[in-house]
């Protein structure tokens, strides 16, 4: 039997999984971290989303909101997402439970990677390249 993550938050209202991916690295770690999400109607900008997008669930930050559409970016990630609009978004991240049993809890997330994140993220991405050349570099 499958169950889709609309149907476990419409039924309980919160979902624990893993992630599968990179573009939120370092805060979550693929396939090792717990996140728990709650649905909520309250969205607002630095906010760890998860939406759905041609058929794929995504969790990204929210970086602004434009009208009636929400931009949102992973936090590893040099572009922005497509806009998305409140229906497509379903919960917002609470925690973070890690491998080494600590909880990060979200409302208490460091206020200044928030506030970089979402209000340089060009600046963000310039310097994300860099440190990904020089760690190449270091590679090779």
């Amino acid at each position: 039997m499958n169950i889709n993550f609309e149907e476990l938050l419409d039924k309980d209202g919160e979902l624990f999984y893993t992630n599968v991916g990179f573009s939120m690295y370092p805060l979550i770690k693929q396939r090792e971290d717990i996140l728990h999400i709650k649905k909520d109607d309250n969205y607002k900008k630095g906010d760890i989303a998860l939406y759905k997008s041609n058929g794929r669930y995504v969790l990204h930050r929210i970086i602004s909101k434009k009208k009636d559409k929400y931009i949102f970016m992973g936090d590893y990630n040099y572009f922005f997402d497509k806009p998305v609009e409140y229906n497509q978004i379903l919960g917002k991240l609470i925690s973070i439970k890690k491998r080494s049993g600590n909880i990060i809890i979200l409302s208490k997330d460091k206020k200044m990677r928030k506030f970089f994140y979402t209000n340089f993220p060009h600046i963000k991405m310039v310097i994300q390249y860099i440190l990904s050349k020089l760690h190449l570099r270091k590679i090779r």
